[in-house]
């Protein structure tokens, strides 16, 4: 594979050029950009945040507006944009994420049609909050649009409008998917959500997103570490007559995989922090979503 191209902020345009010059089209396309609509900075941790007797504050950890995007090789531009938007766990960086969970080769490899989206949340901190994203009355609405005239500005991408978006979250991730579930004001655009042992919190949320509409989908893999969470969630959506689906992880498949019921994967064999890398299941879960094939 090619060196991935790296542009930085909002000052990218020259990089793009030179991505066009030499035929980026068979690489993905890293962008960084700095947004004002980001998670952080936001008034919920102005004053830092205190865990287990540990200081961390706001300067260090709740200062970054970085926001990773990735467009996958040979993206087909389409007159609604698909989008993939990860919330990362515990002490993480957006660079770190995208490395060591290998999300950019799986994208690609998911042969997808969509943009991945992954908003710095707590920087290396041990924190579940997601700032603005979390909180904030449409606040992923107004972020999903400032990146998108950012790219359109641009020239990565040809249409503001927004098409189908699956929400991706990874143990600490939970809050800012459930937020978006909450508050985001973009429910009816998000048709899948992927929980990778993110079963921490937010039941209410997760459960009354998939309940809306027979074409939310959410899938959940977990670990013992979420194990009481994930039941909870089940019993909020079982219905009358069976509709939920629990598969051991040794036993899933794709084609099982892709009912638009509520799914449940149980690992007993995968650890927590590897659960979207080890196996590949970034990708084979992505692939049993709602969004289009490149």
């Amino acid at each position: 594979m090619k060196r991935l191209q790296f542009i930085v902020g909002t000052s990218w345009l020259l990089g793009a050029t030179s991505l066009a010059r030499a035929d980026a089209r068979a690489a993905p396309r890293q962008v960084v950009l700095k947004l004002a609509t980001a998670p952080y900075p936001h008034p919920s941790r102005a004053a830092g945040h205190l865990y287990d007797k540990v200081f961390y504050d706001a300067a260090q950890h709740y200062s970054d507006s970085t926001v990773g995007i990735v467009v996958p090789p040979n993206y087909r531009p389409t007159d609604a944009v698909d989008c993939i938007v990860h919330f990362h766990g515990w002490r993480n960086s957006v660079a770190g994420v995208l490395a060591r969970y290998q999300l950019v080769q799986q994208l690609s490899d998911s042969r997808l049609n969509a943009i991945l989206i992954v908003p710095q949340g707590p920087l290396n901190a041990p924190d579940s909050g997601f700032g603005r994203l979390e909180l904030n009355d449409g606040g992923f609405a107004n972020f999903m649009d400032d990146v998108l005239n950012h790219l359109v500005n641009c020239g990565i991408l040809h249409s503001k409008k927004l098409g189908r978006i699956v929400l991706t979250a990874h143990s600490g991730g939970y809050g800012g998917a459930g937020g978006v579930l909450t508050r985001g004001g973009l429910n009816d655009n998000i048709s899948d959500v992927i929980l990778f042992d993110s079963a921490y919190g937010y039941f209410d949320a997760f459960a009354n997103w998939t309940k809306a509409s027979p074409q939310h989908h959410l899938l959940s893999v977990f670990t013992d570490d979420t194990s009481t969470g994930n039941a909870a969630l089940m019993g909020m959506l079982q219905g009358p007559q069976p509709n939920i689906y629990v598969h051991l992880a040794k036993d899933m498949t794709v084609e099982n995989l892709q009912t638009r019921g509520p799914t449940f994967v149980l690992t007993t064999d995968v650890a927590h922090d590897e659960l979207l890398q080890r196996l590949h299941w970034y990708q084979l879960f992505l692939q049993t979503t709602a969004l289009a094939r490149r």
